[in-house]
């Protein structure tokens, strides 16, 4: 997710099923885990945490999906393009 925050991305949405709910068993529960901890790290590349986003929808929350992508989408407009895009080499 750094690279592609690194490589231009504007923002970046990790979305699965909700937990306990999913036939990964699992993978929602580390994901949560690493999305936690890269919030933390993120402003040390020089990025907002509000360009990241962790969200829980099902496959059949297809109407909750795309609302999701609205607010997001007007949210990262209202903060404006990625500005650290060059800046830091990994």
């Amino acid at each position: 997710m750094i690279k592609a925050f690194l490589e231009g991305a504007d923002a970046v949405l990790v979305s699965g099923c909700h937990p306990g709910d999913c036939h990964y068993i699992n993978g929602n529960y580390k994901a949560r885990r690493r999305i936690k901890l890269l919030k933390e790290i993120l402003p040390q590349f020089g990025f907002g945490d509000e360009r990241l986003r962790l969200t829980w929808i099902g496959a059949s929350d297809g109407i909750q999906f795309a609302k999701t992508i609205s607010e997001m989408v007007t949210q990262i407009k209202s903060l404006g393009p990625n500005e650290a895009k060059g800046k830091m080499v990994i």
